[in-house]
């Protein structure tokens, strides 16, 4: 108990700690609110059913005297305001804890999903490679939710509702000790007894959940990712079937969760009903007490109402904390698991790494997580400052992988990146990138304007508009933009550019690159799926930009590479042929193959 205690608190911020705590006393404060309440109806209705109780009990004398009441209406009167006035604020009280739990239960929930969401964002590259997006949107979207309503806000009620149990406990020991253990032994053991029994499917229950949260998540990814294919080859049923089916099972796992809460509820209404007739019997009968029938089945009564939702809400919490524990084990490992890199480096752009001369690569080798084989093994060449260099080779070759060491989004096992005769590590690595524009053959365009798409991330205030018209010009974009968009740079382009043609996108793609005005391009495929026109004037686009800026080009088609400086060719991570577009067709039998390949491809 007191480890998961530590484990909820962990994920709390210090303003949330003291929040939580500041909750907690108030709740301690309203349970012993709740049993003054319960306890001062007994006098008051010991004094209707037996009005010569103000001479003969002693502490209702004292009451009496003390406060110098001249008849028994007066103190009749008083008692009732007394009691009645401790209700009203006992749930004035209430209301106000009501509504700050919900207060907090939103805040919570906001502060672990940013916290959560800022160490995703800051994992290494690689990290995203070995993780499926589904998952933890999953995490973000649904497991928070479920840590906050089925773990935290639970323990903080059970606390408060379980002191409030313990303290009418006492109350009612003081005026009958026989009845109250047999009532609390008879409640109290049958909820024990259930939730025993049912602790095992709970936990399963919720494990099940969890992995149906992702199946959903991850079906709705796929669904409208791939939107234009489904809609094509008619294959709405397909994936509405894999989204249903997890949505189903997740349902019955709440109903399940739910009917396992709130059943024996009503079984324990009967009883306790059961039990105040009892008690009403045995002091009327067995202990030949009749006068005192109307206060003690009054007080248990009373205490009824208060006692049983407080045990009952005690089991439901603990079925809904037993529930919900799988998703608080799956976020609380991945939020302390992750190592948040600091931020603060980069609220600020970079300035930028002096690069001047080149880039060498020595000795690099990287090997990805869980692989049998390294990618790229000894690789050692130099890109000189300012050309425009060719990367080629099949599927498998390491282009790829080459290219994210060279952005510092994977780190090498061996061997080290230099620019200028400086190491790249972690303490310039941020420098390095802001020298870095990068495109890819799918550009991520966001559902918004040319410009914000453009600056993207910029904040609105911050956006450098000369920069966007400079980017835009030399990425040949400018004259679509400014005569044929409605409302030019301001003009929304949907979800995912869908109001854009793909040379259109890639263009936009370019000018984000070009924002910075970075002395490094690279273009990974950034052509692959454009047509031969479109692709020239792309191509028109880069090579304009040629003896500028350094520039890599990786691609899978040859006539994207004929005009560069250089031309590396690899092959299972290493290089296996370099030199001009002319020099490999004359001198490389496998780069000649290749490119007739490609040749007979394009046309």
């Amino acid at each position: 108990m007191f480890s998961s205690a530590r484990k909820i608190l962990s994920l709390l911020t210090i303003g949330g700690r003291k929040k939580f705590f500041w909750l907690m006393a108030a709740t301690i404060v309203m349970a012993f609110l709740d049993m003054i309440g319960v306890a001062s109806i007994f006098p008051f209705l010991s004094l209707i059913s037996n009005p010569e109780a103000i001479h003969t009990n002693l502490k209702l004398k004292w009451v009496y005297d003390t406060f110098q009441f001249t008849n028994k209406d007066s103190f009749l009167i008083t008692l009732g305001v007394f009691s009645f006035a401790l209700l009203v604020i006992n749930n004035v009280l209430r209301a106000n804890i009501a509504m700050a739990l919900l207060r907090f239960t939103w805040y919570i929930r906001y502060v672990i999903s940013k916290d959560l969401f800022s160490k995703y964002l800051f994992e290494p590259y690689v990290f995203f490679l070995n993780r499926n997006t589904s998952e933890l949107t999953a995490y973000l979207a649904s497991e928070v939710a479920r840590v906050v309503s089925s773990v935290l806000i639970p323990a903080v009620q059970v606390c408060a509702q379980f002191l409030l149990v313990l303290l009418i406990l006492v109350l009612l020991i003081i005026v009958n000790p026989i009845i109250a253990v047999v009532v609390f032994m008879v409640i109290g053991g049958g909820y024990a007894i259930i939730y025993v029994f049912t602790k095992k499917r709970l936990s399963q229950t919720g494990k099940n959940l969890s992995r149906y949260s992702k199946e959903i998540f991850k079906a709705l990814n796929e669904t409208f990712g791939g939107i234009k294919e489904i809609k094509l080859s008619g294959k709405e049923a397909v994936f509405i079937e894999k989204f249903s089916i997890p949505t189903k099972k997740s349902v019955n796992c709440y109903c399940s969760q739910f009917l396992i809460s709130q059943v024996p509820k009503y079984a324990f209404e009967v009883l306790a009903f059961g039990g105040i007739l009892f008690i009403a019997v045995y002091i009327a009968i067995i202990k030949k007490e009749p006068q005192q029938v109307f206060p003690l089945v009054g007080l248990y009564a009373l205490a009824a109402y208060r006692l049983f939702p407080a045990m009952q809400q005690v089991f439901s919490e603990l079925t809904s904390i037993q529930f919900g524990y799988t998703a608080f084990e799956n976020v609380y490992q991945d939020f302390h698991n992750r190592t948040r890199r600091k931020h603060e480096e980069r609220i600020v752009p970079a300035l930028a790494l002096p690069f001047l001369n080149g880039i060498e690569f020595r000795n690099l080798a990287f090997t990805y997580p869980n692989a049998q084989k390294p990618v790229i093994e000894n690789l050692n060449f130099i890109i000189k400052a300012n050309t425009t260099v060719g990367l080629v080779g099949g599927s498998g070759a390491g282009k790829t992988t080459m290219v994210d060491i060279l952005l510092g989004l994977l780190r090498p096992q061996k061997g080290e990146l230099v620019v200028d005769d400086t190491i790249i590590s972690d303490d310039n690595l941020f420098s390095w990138q802001a020298n870095i524009g990068y495109v890819t053959q799918h550009i991520y365009l966001c559902d918004d304007t040319i410009t914000r798409n453009i600056a993207f991330g910029v904040p609105d205030q911050e956006i450098d508009h000369q920069a966007v018209k400079r980017a835009a010009k030399l990425a040949n974009i400018d004259d679509f933009v400014v005569n044929e968009l409605p409302y030019g740079y301001d003009t929304e382009i949907g979800e995912r550019g869908v109001r854009l043609s793909g040379g259109q996108r890639q263009r936009i793609g370019i000018a984000r690159a070009m924002y910075y005005n970075p002395s490094l391009l690279v273009f990974d495929e950034a052509t692959s799926a454009l047509d031969g026109i479109t692709e020239g004037i792309i191509l028109e686009a880069i090579h304009n930009l040629a003896h500028q800026k350094t520039i890599i080009i990786i691609a899978h088609r040859f006539s994207t590479v004929k005009e560069c400086d250089v031309i590396y060719m690899l092959e299972r991570g290493k290089i296996v042929g370099q030199g001009t577009y002319a020099q490999l067709l004359d001198d490389n039998e496998q780069f000649r193959q290749m490119a007739k390949v490609t040749l007979r491809k394009n046309d």
